[in-house]
C-alpha cells in the first residue's frame, strides 16, 4: 500500500487503547483526515510529541477504509505558544472545523483560513478571532446565515430585527408585527450585524484596529453559538472551558 504526504493541522487528539493515539486533523491537500498513531503514547515516540492540538505538520500517512494509519511526521511550522485562554477558543475552532467538515471532501480555502485563523489567535483578542473565523468556516461550508434581508420578504435589514436558526438568518420588525414571535427568534440589533460584517469581511494577515460593543458582541456569540448548536445538533462540548476560564455564564 502506497503512503501519501500532506500538510496537516492537528484539531483532535485522543488516547486509545494502551500505547495508541486517534487523531483528528484538516489538510492541505485532503481535506479532514482521521488516523492512527499506533506507539505514539510511548515516551520515546517523537510523533507522538508532535501530535498535538493546533500543531502544524508534515505528515505521512498509510490510507485506510475510514481510518488512516501514520507513518512519520515532523513540524512543518513551531507549535504555537498559547496562553489559556486562546487555547480555549482554538478548542472552539477545531471542534466546529472538525464537526462541520467531511472527509474525503478537501478545501484549500478552509486549510488556509484555518491557519491564518489560529496565527491571528495568538496575537490579537482570540474571542474575535474565533467568531471571525466560524462566521467564515459556516460560508465556506454552504450554510452561512442570511443576515444582509430578510429571509421572509427579502427587505434590506437597515434596522432592527430578529434572528431565526431555523429560518436562517435575520428576520425583519415587520414580518413578526402581529404575529406570534417563534421560540427560537433572538434579538438582532442594527450594530450586532454590523460587527457580523465587519469580522466577515477581516484580514486575518492585518485585521486592523477597531472597537467593539460589549452588547453586541455578547449578542453576536449567542446567535452563532445557537445556529452552530441547530446545524450540528449536537452540544457545542469547548463552550463549557470558555466559561469556565473566562468566569462567563
Amino acid at each position: 500500500m502506497e503512503s501519501y504526504q500532506d500538510e496537516i493541522l492537528v484539531l483532535q487528539v485522543n488516547n486509545w487503547q494502551t500505547a495508541d493515539k486517534k487523531v483528528v486533523c484538516y489538510s492541505r491537500e485532503h481535506g479532514k483526515i482521521v488516523f492512527m498513531a499506533y506507539g505514539a503514547r510511548y515516551p520515546k515516540s517523537v510523533s507522538g510529541r508532535l501530535l498535538q492540538p493546533f500543531a502544524c505538520l508534515e505528515a505521512e500517512l498509510y490510507p485506510g477504509t475510514r481510518v488512516d494509519k501514520l507513518k512519520t511526521c515532523q513540524l512543518a511550522a513551531p507549535m504555537p505558544q498559547m496562553e489559556l485562554e486562546q487555547m480555549a477558543y482554538g478548542f472552539l475552532m477545531a471542534e466546529m472545523t472538525e464537526r462541520l467538515t467531511e472527509q474525503g471532501e478537501p478545501s484549500g480555502e478552509i486549510y488556509s483560513l484555518l491557519q491564518n485563523a489560529l496565527q491571528l489567535l495568538v496575537k490579537r483578542n482570540p474571542r474575535l478571532a474565533a467568531l471571525a473565523y466560524l462566521i467564515r468556516l459556516l460560508d465556506h461550508c454552504g450554510i452561512g446565515p442570511v443576515y444582509e434581508v430578510c429571509v421572509n420578504c427579502s427587505r434590506l435589514a437597515e434596522k432592527d430585527g430578529w434572528f431565526s436558526e431555523m429560518q436562517g438568518g435575520f428576520i425583519c420588525e415587520e414580518c413578526c408585527f402581529g404575529h406570534e414571535k417563534s421560540p427560537d427568534l433572538q434579538s438582532f440589533h442594527e450594530e450586532t450585524r454590523k460587527l457580523w460584517q465587519r469580522l466577515r469581511m477581516l484580514d486575518f494577515s492585518e485585521p486592523g484596529h477597531f472597537s467593539v460593543k460589549g452588547a453586541a458582541l455578547m449578542e453576536l456569540e449567542q446567535i452563532l453559538h445557537r445556529y452552530l448548536v441547530y446545524q450540528t445538533e449536537q452540544p457545542i462540548n469547548s463552550l463549557s472551558f470558555i466559561r469556565q476560564i473566562t468566569g462567563g455564564n
